[in-house]
């Protein structure tokens, strides 16, 4: 008898155990519902949706995906305000395209040629990444004061170089950049 109630009070222990264990994550995911269910409350919800982004940017399985999906990557490309947005809410992000895209400009001739024209339109990063080349000592002080004083005068709508290697504006010899080193 005494053994018969141990057994009955093991097996109802085991029973009760058995009942109360949460499914494992590949049980939950394997369940079309409820994998549906999560990731509609994923895409719903804007916190989630950017830790879901930032775990996709970690691994290279989600970061391949991301590249592959060309629509995504023009919806994406083409909404600066989404694009912005992600750029200051993840620097790591931010900091790793600019890597890729310096990375891929330095073996592509052109994409260096598209950036630098890029750039020479705006006199404020110009500006900038001169005082940062003077402050690493790649750049005199005088070459950098020489440099902002004529972008000062220039019209950047076309950048400041005319395809010549020259600045725009400097036709003669005694005029060129060189000049002042």
């Amino acid at each position: 008898m005494k053994k018969s109630i141990l057994m009955l009070t093991a097996t109802a222990a085991l029973f009760f155990t058995a009942c109360n264990q949460q499914p494992g994550t590949e049980a939950v995911l394997k369940d079309e519902t409820q994998r549906h269910e999560i990731m509609e409350a994923i895409a719903n919800d804007h916190e989630m949706m950017m830790e879901m982004h930032e775990t996709m940017m970690n691994s290279e399985h989600g970061k391949m995906m991301m590249m592959e999906n060309k629509d995504m990557m023009k919806m994406m490309m083409g909404n600066n305000k989404m694009m912005q947005q992600m750029m200051q809410e993840n620097p790591e992000m931010r900091q790793g395209m600019m890597q890729n895209m310096m990375q891929m400009a330095e073996g592509d001739s052109t994409m260096q040629k598209k950036m630098a024209s890029m750039m020479a339109k705006h006199k404020g990063m110009m500006k900038n990444m001169m005082k940062q080349m003077h402050q690493k000592g790649m750049m005199s002080n005088e070459c950098m004061q020489s440099c902002m004083k004529r972008m000062d005068g220039m019209d950047m709508g076309d950048g400041m170089m005319n395809g010549e290697g020259k600045m725009d504006g400097m036709q003669e010899k005694e005029d060129s950049h060189e000049n002042h080193h």
